[in-house]
C-alpha cells in the first residue's frame, strides 16, 4: 500500500498484475489489482463515483467509515475528523448527498466521542453508528454506555462488524479495557490477529441488550463465510450455541426485537446462497436481513456487479427486494 500512494508506481503495479492475470488466465490478480486500484483513489468521491456505476440511478449507500487513529498502526495519510468533513461535504452535494446515508464510526478512546455522534447525526444528516471492535475495544466497554443510551431513545441503526480476521489492533495488547472477562496468561502469546477476534465476537453484545434491549444492532457479514460453513456442517454441541457466531447473531435476533444481520462479503459464496434463502423466508429473522456487499473489500473475490447478480438470482423478486429495499428502509429509517 506504501507503494500505491506513489501515482506511478501505482499505474506499473496495477499494469503488472493485469498482465500477469491474462497471462495465466486467471483472473485473482485483476481482482487484487482492482481492490488496491480502488483503495488508493485519491477521494470519497471518487469511489462513489466508481461504486454507483454498478447499480441502478436510484440506488442509495451507506457509507462506513473508519477511525484508524487508536488502533496502533501509526498515524493515518488523512486524518479521521478530515475523513468525516470530506464525507460530511458529500452529504450536502445536491447530486451525491440524496444518495448515500453516512454513518460514523466511533471508538470510545476517542475524546468527545459522543458529541461527535450527535452532531453529525443530528445536525449534518448522518444516519448511524459503525463500530469495528476489532481496532481495540469491546463492545461492552463502560465508556459506551451513553452512546447506547443515546442510540436506543431515537432508534438510531448501528452497523458492527462481525466476522473473524479483517483489521485489526496492532497496539500492546495490555492496553486494552478487557470488561467483563477474564484474561488468561496465555491470551497474548499469539499474534494480535489471533486474539482480536474476542473483541468483535458478538456474545460481547449480550451485557449490552440486557441494559438497552431495543437497540438497533446490524450484524455485518452473518458472522462470516467461515462460522456459516461450521454452522452448516457440524453437529450441535451445546458450547456451540456460544462459539460459532452466526448461531449467536440467530439467537439474539429470536430474543431481541431490533437485531439485524447483513450478507456482506460472505454473499459471495455460492454455498451459502442455500442458507440465505431459508433465512430470508424465516418468519422470526427474515425481515432483519439486509443486502450489502461490503464494497470494496469484496472485489478481491469478484466484481461488484457479479456480487449482487448472484445474489439476485438465487432469491425470488420478492425476497431480493425484502432485503435490499423493504428490510434496509425498516432498519434505517423506522423506530
Amino acid at each position: 500500500m506504501r507503494l500505491l500512494s506513489n501515482r506511478v508506481l501505482r499505474r506499473g503495479i496495477f499494469l503488472f498484475a493485469t498482465w500477469i492475470g491474462h497471462r495465466f488466465r486467471t483472473n485473482r490478480f485483476d481482482r487484487l489489482a482492482a481492490f488496491a486500484g480502488i483503495g488508493s483513489l485519491e477521494t470519497q468521491e471518487d469511489i462513489f463515483n466508481l461504486l454507483q456505476g454498478y447499480y441502478p440511478a436510484s440506488s442509495t449507500f451507506i457509507v462506513l467509515p473508519m477511525d484508524f487513529t487508536f488502533m496502533g498502526a501509526g498515524p493515518s495519510k488523512q486524518p479521521y475528523l478530515d475523513q468525516l468533513g470530506e464525507l460530511r461535504q458529500l452529504k450536502r452535494d445536491p447530486v451525491i448527498g440524496p444518495r448515500i446515508h453516512p454513518f460514523v464510526a466511533i471508538d470510545p478512546r476517542r475524546n468527545g466521542f459522543l458529541a461527535l455522534a450527535q452532531d453529525l447525526i443530528e445536525n449534518h444528516g448522518f444516519s448511524g453508528i459503525k463500530l469495528y471492535p476489532a481496532l481495540g475495544f469491546f463492545p461492552n466497554d463502560d465508556r459506551l454506555l451513553p452512546l447506547w443510551e443515546w442510540a436506543e431513545a431515537l432508534q438510531i441503526p448501528i452497523m458492527t462488524h462481525c466476522s473473524r480476521g479483517g483489521v485489526y489492533f496492532r497496539g500492546d495488547p495490555n492496553d486494552i479495557q478487557w470488561p467483563g472477562h477474564v484474561r488468561t496468561d496465555t491470551s497474548f502469546l499469539t499474534p494480535n490477529s489471533s486474539w482480536t477476534d474476542h473483541l468483535s465476537d458478538p456474545v460481547r453484545f449480550r451485557p449490552v441488550f440486557k441494559q438497552f434491549p431495543k437497540l438497533k444492532v446490524c450484524f455485518a457479514h452473518l458472522g462470516g463465510d467461515g462460522e456459516c460453513r461450521q454452522w452448516l456442517s457440524e453437529p450441535w454441541p451445546s458450547h456451540l450455541a456460544e462459539t460459532n457466531w452466526l448461531s449467536v447473531i440467530l439467537g439474539l435476533a429470536k430474543e431481541y426485537p431490533n437485531v439485524y444481520t447483513d450478507i456482506s462479503y460472505t454473499g459471495y459464496d455460492r454455498d451459502l446462497h442455500a442458507l440465505l434463502q431459508v433465512l430470508v423466508r424465516d418468519e422470526q429473522i427474515g425481515n432483519r436481513v439486509l443486502f450489502g456487499s461490503d464494497f470494496y473489500m469484496v472485489q478481491q473475490t469478484i466484481t461488484e456487479r457479479e456480487f449482487s447478480i448472484r445474489i439476485r438470482s438465487a432469491l425470488s423478486e420478492a425476497d431480493f427486494q425484502k432485503i435490499s429495499e423493504i428490510n434496509p428502509r425498516q432498519y434505517l429509517f423506522q423506530s
